[in-house]
């Protein structure tokens, strides 16, 4: 039939089983569109005789192109990345066609690295490649997951959406993040400030004390020898104790090199107290917020939960969410996928099981990352809250101590002048 694609699809019916066929529509949404009408959920569609991408492969096929350009110079931030989005939205959805939308966006361009980014980008386009393709030539920029969305608004003719979309996604990442740093900006300043107070005092101001009360011919008080003491090994010994700061930093660098050697230290911080938690939650909001992107953008439910789990941030919730995908593609429904992994919470299970049965999946993956965002930004403000008395308290005692052990002596020497 003319004008029609035939797109192969692999979907899950209202009783769970799995069905296999084709059906023609005018493009993947419109196929994506009749199918859900029917109560399917999508695990895959494609179009007749294009390949799949290979289960873990982790990205599309447009997703794989070589590195040929790469691009140094000024880092370009989600920021950036979200204003550019929103601009191309906007000059597509006007009716400018995408490659003058981006010459002009490019030339408009104030950030040196992106100008070049988008200059390459508008020279593959008048070379033939596609807009995903040239996209995915700069992966240190846009990732996996920006590339197949991509793709997909290509194949169902909705890039505006999904643009809009990705603006909306990196914003409100950015605003977490940034709220996140707002407060815990001023508990860190006052810890370092903390450290140089003590350093200041036990590298200058203690031994100058020390040299002066060797005149004394009065016995000093016990706490001023016990500071004096402790402030002379800790002079006679400092490159030990840099050492020792520096070597969990080092550990940790070495650990994040090799596969298993990260998979050890994101394990050990999800089981700390209150911050492995957030790094949980902080993980499974980012999956659910970029599941329902991909899926809105008509990403079969396999490729989405292939790269939506990679860029979760966590290599034991990659590994949870890659047995849950393998779960799927062997005819188990999402929910009942992720309940066999203690990782995944049993809210998630149950929401995203009440969003498979009504159909709503996006809709209710989005409200997941919404409860989940909220939850960390919560858990971050109460720790910073409980954090700033306790550094305040903390850097009071020393001040308190060291102040002490310099005039205990001056009033014992005054006292014997008497």
């Amino acid at each position: 039939m003319a004008g029609r694609t035939t797109f192969q699809y692999v979907a899950r019916n209202s009783a769970g089983l799995v069905v296999r066929s084709t059906i023609e529509a005018v493009d993947r949404a419109d196929a994506l569109a009749r199918l859900r009408a029917q109560g399917y959920v999508v695990v895959e569609l494609v179009a007749k005789g294009e390949s799949a991408p290979a289960a873990g492969s982790g990205a599309p096929a447009a997703a794989a192109p070589k590195r040929r350009w790469i691009v140094t110079g000024k880092p370009i931030t989600i920021s950036d990345k979200a204003v550019f989005c929103r601009q191309l939205s906007i000059t597509v959805n006007a009716g400018m066609p995408l490659r003058d939308a981006l010459e002009s966006i490019a030339n408009d361009m104030d950030h040196p690295t992106f100008r070049k980014v988008l200059q390459d980008i508008v020279r593959r386009l008048h070379e033939g490649e596609t807009f995903s393709q040239a996209v995915a030539r700069h992966p240190d920029h846009f990732n996996t997951l920006f590339v197949a969305l991509i793709r997909a608004a290509e194949e169902s003719g909705s890039l505006p959406e999904t643009l809009e979309q990705l603006a909306n996604y990196m914003e409100r990442n950015e605003k977490l993040v940034k709220k996140i740093r707002s407060v815990t900006s001023y508990p860190l300043f006052i810890f370092i400030f903390f450290l140089i107070v003590v350093v200041v005092m036990t590298t200058f101001v203690l031994p100058r004390f020390m040299e002066s009360f060797k005149g004394f011919n009065v016995e000093l008080p016990k706490l001023t020898r016990v500071v004096f003491g402790a402030n002379r090994f800790l002079i006679d010994h400092w490159p030990w104790f840099v050492g020792a700061a520096l070597l969990p930093l080092l550990v940790v660098a070495v650990m994040r090199r090799s596969p298993a050697g990260r998979r050890r230290l994101d394990a050990f911080l999800l089981k700390l107290p209150l911050f492995g938690i957030c790094i949980r939650e902080y993980a499974l909001a980012r999956f659910c917020r970029n599941l329902s992107i991909m899926l809105r953008g008509g990403v079969g439910v396999t490729t989405a939960m292939d790269i939506t789990s990679a860029v979760s941030g966590n290599t034991v919730i990659v590994e949870s969410l890659q047995h849950a995908k393998e779960r799927i593609v062997n005819g188990e429904r999402i929910a009942a996928s992720l309940a066999r992994d203690p990782e995944i919470p049993r809210l998630v299970i149950r929401m995203v099981g009440v969003g498979e049965e009504s159909g709503r999946l996006p809709e209710v993956l989005e409200k997941i990352a919404g409860m989940y965002e909220e939850y960390v930004e919560n858990r971050i403000v109460t720790a910073t809250s409980l954090f700033e008395p306790i550094v305040i308290c903390l850097f009071g005692g020393v001040v308190l101590v060291l102040v002490m052990a310099i005039y205990l002596p001056i009033f014992t020497v005054s006292q014997s002048v008497r």
